[in-house]
């Protein structure tokens, strides 16, 4: 025993290393381990002997500490010392049987001998093995409880569904399906038993959903028919409901009931969360079969509704829409009485809000009826009340401002129904539109007003006709023409239009923009500025469409340019016009003006005015250049090409009127032509003469003028003659005229006076070159003139 004195914990160490390390040469490699796994240095003899040095210390302590104990307490000792002896012979056979163990690991061949790592790796290995199988067993153990859990869920559901007890069944379906959801272990998860269980639950799934359908199927009888203003509607409600057979077979020896009653199907609905899906087809029905023609059609709608008082005694419940012609109930209280009758019907006999029965606990099924009315019957509400507003409120709102006072009692009927929708659950504050849209009647009403008012004007710009007015028919009973100090001058010559025609559209337009804004100084500040909004629309609708639809006549036709421009200018004139004729100012406005307006209107017509005056200016200067630049004008033939050419140009300008440009560029060209001239014979000077006489047939389009200079000029006005003021060539053009006819010594004279000042030295003197032959008198006269012009005579 002293040789192998080794404690049991070193014991371990020992056999723990010899394990670890099987091939080591050394028994003792692992003495100076400390219960870990890692790797140990091999243990010396010297720490070998010190630990057995030490064990013996501890023996001598322990058998001190014995002693002592025997001496105080001898007689237990006494009483215990032959189980001692037997005591002592165990564990001496025990320490034999460790020595015996020791020797066999510090010897290698002994350990190879008798085969302990062997029967210790062999242990170990059966300890592994069973550990496996002790996980797998328990693992099997667990699925087979999961699915036994399943299994009786699922039988349940069958039993549920054999009593007809659909909610209970649909519950079980849901506890399944989470179950299986929550496997114990992966294996039991990826198991072809849950694979299997899972498809049967979806298939119960499709079975109740199926049989809900029928259900509803069956207690929703509805039938309609629409055509034209003849409409039809029945609902009936089967409150005891067929119950069908099931299509997939099932164990279980109870038998389907007949019929559940219609709360049961209600409770199931509401509590699977298919409500809405499974009564979407009522909801339309009723919105789109029953309502909408009731509200279309309301003064011949006839609404019948059959029900019990008593819901457990009652078999269902109907409701039927009819429209008879003369035999309606009429007017707007019929109709939202007839309406609020429909929601009474709804929430009383389809959601079975307020009944009380010992079928079920009323308390408990108003959470049902809560659900039904939030996302049904709150949707039909809603749609309700937006065709009222659509087919009845925005077809009845007033035309004149008398029928807008009297909207008041049909505001105040609608809000009172809207307020009981909301007192049954079926609006909420935010949804009142009703009363939303009779608190805006004025805007409403505004803006009818504005859809005719552009329908209206739409019509007159499109229309054909040019018929024209004279523009001083128009102004003798405008006491504002009549005295221009009461609106202020006008600064813009284009607008002064007092000779002018202009058609009887733009006439129209004008008095639907004053009729309309006298209308809107009625109203109140809310509405009153969307009238002027109108008229404003209504001048832009004119500047858009008319260049656009009649472009093609615009363009072709020069009388009708000057006619649209005269209208814009007339539009124009009379919108200045506007703030004087506003008596009152128009509520929730400080001022009413076009101040953007008038100058667009302006714009457009010179626009306009001016692609004629460049179409007409390059066929003039074609007509003029048929002329043959007035060469041989004394031929017959070339005078008549030259005289047809002024005739031209006089009747462009009188189709243009006020295209003064127009004339002013013909002047000069015909100016220019002459010019050229080398040699004029005096039977062709007076030709040129009486060709160019004909454009003084234009003058007579300037005799109204001269207000229009003298507000220009002021001061320096001194009674000019017009158009001398719109053509500046025309004084030149005059003269030349008289050149072609008078003698060297009146031509000379005028020189002299300073009455051809617009020609230059070098002009005139190629005009004497051309009229008169070379003599001395026109080699002096020629110094004369290139000596320069005397000062020209002030204009008396």
């Amino acid at each position: 025993m002293a040789t192998a004195a080794l404690s049991g914990h070193n014991f371990a160490r020992i056999i723990t290393s010899q394990l670890l390390e099987p091939q080591t040469g050394s028994s003792l490699a692992s003495l100076a381990a400390n219960g870990s796994n890692d790797v140990v240095e091999p243990t010396t003899m010297d720490e070998l002997m010190q630990a057995v040095t030490s064990l013996d210390s501890e023996i001598q302590s322990t058998k001190a500490q014995v002693y002592k104990k025997l001496l105080a307490n001898y007689s237990a000792f006494s009483e215990s010392f032959v189980y001692s002896l037997e005591l002592k012979d165990k564990i001496n056979g025990l320490l034999e049987r460790a020595d015996d163990m020791t020797s066999q690991t510090m010897d290698p061949e002994a350990w190879r001998c008798t085969g302990l790592r062997q029967t210790v790796m062999s242990a170990l290995v059966d300890h592994h093995e069973i550990s496996y199988k002790v996980q797998e067993n328990n693992a099997i153990l667990e699925g087979l409880s999961h699915f036994s859990r399943v299994e009786d869920i699922l039988l349940q559901y069958e039993s549920c569904m054999d009593a007809g007890k659909i909610l209970q069944a649909g519950h079980c379906i849901q506890q399944a399906s989470k179950e299986l959801s929550q496997a114990p272990n992966a294996g039991v998860s990826s198991s072809r038993i849950t694979k299997s269980l899972t498809e049967q639950c979806t298939r119960m799934t499709e079975a109740i959903d199926q049989m809900l359908d029928e259900l509803v199927s069956n207690s929703i009888h509805i039938t309609h028919s629409n055509q034209d203003s003849v409409c039809s509607f029945s609902l009936t409600l089967t409150y005891n409901i067929k119950v069908p057979p099931l299509s997939m077979p099932r164990s279980g020896s109870g038998s389907t009931p007949s019929t559940i009653r219609w709360h049961e199907l209600i409770r199931a609905l509401t509590l699977l969360d298919v409500a809405r899906e499974k009564l979407r087809p009522l909801q339309k029905a009723l919105i789109r079969h029953l309502l909408q023609p009731l509200i279309q059609y309301h003064r011949d709608a006839v609404l019948q509704i059959d029900r019990s008082a008593d819901y457990v005694a009652s078999h269902g419940s109907s409701i039927s829409l009819s429209t008879r012609p003369g035999q309606g109930t009429g007017g707007t209280d019929g109709l939202f009485e007839n309406i609020r009758r429909v929601f009474e019907y709804i929430q009383r006999d389809i959601f079975l809000q307020g009944y009380v029965s010992a079928e079920f606990n009323a308390d408990e099924f108003s959470s049902d009826t809560e659900i039904l009315t939030h996302f049904i019957g709150r949707n039909i509400a809603k749609e309700a009340c937006a065709m009222i507003s659509k087919h009845y409120l925005s077809t009845i709102v007033p035309s004149d401002v008398q029928g807008l006072k009297k909207f008041g009692s049909i505001a105040s009927t609608a809000t009172q129904f809207e307020d009981s929708l909301v007192s049954m659950g079926f609006l909420t504050d935010a949804d009142r539109e009703l009363r939303d849209f009779v608190e805006n009647i004025e805007i409403h009403y505004t803006n009818n007003k504005r859809d005719t008012l552009l329908k209206i004007g739409r019509a007159v710009i499109m229309n054909e006709d040019f018929k024209t007015i004279q523009v001083k028919d128009l102004d003798k009973d405008d006491d504002l023409a009549a005295n221009d100090d009461g609106w202020g001058h006008i600064s813009d010559l284009d607008t002064e239009l007092k000779d002018s025609s202009v058609s009887i559209k733009s006439k129209q337009l004008v008095d639907m923009v004053i009729s309309t804004l006298k209308e809107a100084g009625s109203l109140s500040e809310v509405g009153s500025p969307h009238l002027y909004q109108a008229t404003r629309s209504l001048i832009d609708l004119f500047r858009a469409l008319m260049p656009v639809h009649h472009a093609r006549t615009l363009t072709n036709v020069p009388a009708l340019t000057m006619l649209f421009y005269n209208d814009c200018m007339y539009i124009a004139r009379e919108l200045e016009k506007v703030p004087a004729r506003m008596e009152d100012s128009i509520p929730g406005m400080e001022d009413v003006q076009y101040d953007d307006v008038i100058p667009a209107l302006k714009a457009l017509a010179k626009k306009w005015l001016g692609v004629q005056v460049r179409k007409q200016q390059d066929e003039l200067m074609e007509s003029i250049d048929e002329a043959g630049g007035f060469q041989d004008s004394s031929l017959e033939n070339n005078y008549a090409a030259c005289e047809r050419s002024m005739k031209q140009v006089v009747l462009v300008f009188r189709h243009l009127g006020k295209a003064w440009k127009l004339l002013d560029g013909a002047v000069r060209r015909v100016i220019k032509e002459l010019e050229k001239l080398t040699d004029i014979s005096e039977k062709e000077s007076h030709k040129l003469a009486r060709i160019c006489s004909v454009l003084f047939e234009c003058e007579d389009q300037f005799d109204s003028a001269g207000p229009f200079v003298e507000r220009v000029k002021g001061d320096a006005y001194n009674d000019e003659d017009p158009i001398h003021y719109f053509v500046p060539s025309w004084e030149k053009f005059q003269q030349l005229t008289d050149v072609l006819e008078l003698s060297f010594a009146e031509i000379m004279t005028r020189f002299r006076a300073g009455q051809l000042h617009m020609f230059e030295e070098q002009e005139l003197s190629n005009l004497v070159c051309a009229l008169f032959a070379d003599t001395p008198l026109r080699q002096h006269n020629l110094q004369e003139i290139e000596q320069g012009h005397p000062m020209p005579l002030p204009r008396g």
